[in-house]
């Protein structure tokens, strides 16, 4: 019988856009230094995997030290466009602003992907990585997309709660049922830091 398929998906501590409710998409921004006590992982791959943007580069070497870091564009955050760096204040008045979060499937931020065009690549990017437990340190998008495709209970885009810091874990009975879309068999989350962050 061939193994279970686990995979593993950290979403990034918060920048300083972040805590100021700014959409950062492809802008590459540090983790904003602070207080907060980290958890290092107990267990790890040999080598993980993640966005090529800094936020994730530097999550991944505070969680997981020893191991090294594999960065690809695949990961990244959804591309914003104009609404980058931009908050729910300085767009809400906009018609396709609030069509977008209304229905984030139909409507794209001018000039930035549909909530599929991510999910395509990030798809990619995850069946290209050849092992039975990936570990991908990524953005609050691409996580909330793979949890609508994949989790046991079908729920929205919106309706995931995915907090910087959290690490989701999705297991399939194997890798076929990964390859082939099905949904997995059971979902859990973990916080990474020792108090709540955004």
């Amino acid at each position: 019988m061939a193994p279970y398929f686990h995979l593993t998906l950290v979403r990034h501590l918060p920048t300083l856009a972040n805590i100021e409710r700014r959409y950062i998409g492809w802008s590459d921004e540090s983790i904003s230094q602070s207080s907060q006590v980290y958890k290092e992982a107990t267990w790890c791959p040999d080598i993980i995997n993640g966005s090529d943007l800094l936020r994730c580069q530097e999550t991944a070497a505070l969680f997981y030290p020893k191991t090294p870091y594999q960065g690809s564009q695949a990961f990244r955050e959804m591309s914003f466009g104009d609404w980058e760096l931009r908050t729910y204040e300085d767009l809400k008045n906009e018609v396709n602003y609030q069509k977008w979060l209304t229905n984030p499937n139909e409507v794209a931020p001018p000039n930035g992907e549909f909530v599929d065009e991510m999910g395509s690549r990030v798809r990619a990017g995850l069946k290209s990585l050849q092992c039975y437990h990936p570990v991908v340190v990524t953005h609050g998008g691409p996580i909330r997309y793979v949890l609508t495709q994949f989790a046991p209970d079908e729920r929205d885009f919106w309706s995931w709660d995915v907090k910087h810091g959290d690490k989701w874990t999705l297991c399939w009975d194997s890798r076929q049922c990964f390859e082939e879309e099905k949904r997995c068999k059971s979902l859990s989350v973990e916080r990474l830091t020792e108090s709540e962050l955004m």
